[in-house]
């Protein structure tokens, strides 16, 4: 990180991983930073927003911080304390932009991704689908994925086919970059897990790129 970034860092460091998913802040901030490698994405803005984009959750009750993975909870209920803990992690993130005398316009267009980086169903631009790629590809990493596992009690080979659809859902990612690093995520969670697919023989990971990945619709 450079300084602005190591600042930002610290100042949401207190507001992170609240929902029993430790690692979360700093494992989708590593994919934003892959992601702008690839993409013409301006860092000064997807950087503090994936950052910042989930602190609003400490703002709220542990009833409602977990409240999504509960059986039988309605759609309602979900969304309103998505709602609830985007408008946190404005407050939070302005007072925190404002502190450190952030570029104002720049402040702008980080608020408004994460005003809505888990309800809006549709992308506004580069930056913000961006953001919200880093944030899904939490689901295939190493540590999102065993969370859910645990979390839910899903077997590994469900699971992997369950996010397995969701990548060539549409709306679901924003870029082909972010689609390109969910199939080598899933490449290494199979490999890690032992789960096989009928019919496919794959290269070993280190001898797959990301570019590679990116060329191919499906694995």
């Amino acid at each position: 990180m450079n300084d602005i970034f190591d600042r930002i860092w610290e100042a949401a460091l207190p507001y992170q991983d609240k929902r029993d998913d430790a690692g979360h802040a700093y494992v989708t901030y590593t994919y934003a930073q892959e992601l702008l490698a690839l993409e013409a994405g301006n860092p000064d803005v997807v950087l503090p927003a994936i950052i910042m984009h989930d602190t609003g959750w400490s703002k709220l009750s542990r009833d409602e911080r977990f409240i999504i993975f509960k059986d039988g909870v309605t759609p309602e209920d979900e969304k309103a304390v998505r709602f609830k803990h985007q408008d946190e992690g404005v407050k939070i993130a302005h007072a925190i932009l404002e502190e450190l005398r952030y570029d104002p316009q720049l402040s702008l267009e980080i608020l408004e991704i994460i005003s809505e980086h888990d309800t809006r169903d549709y992308f506004i631009s580069l930056n913000e689908g961006l953001v919200r790629d880093a944030d899904k590809l939490w689901r295939f990493s190493e540590i999102g994925f065993r969370a859910d596992i645990e979390r839910f009690e899903f077997d590994p080979e469900f699971l992997h086919d369950r996010i397995e659809a969701k990548i060539n859902e549409t709306g679901f990612f924003y870029s082909e970059v972010a689609r390109a690093l969910a199939r080598r995520e899933l490449a290494a969670r199979r490999e890690q897990y032992g789960i096989l697919l009928e019919g496919v023989e794959e290269k070993r990971l280190e001898e797959i790129s990301v570019e590679q990945y990116a060329e191919t619709a499906t694995i």
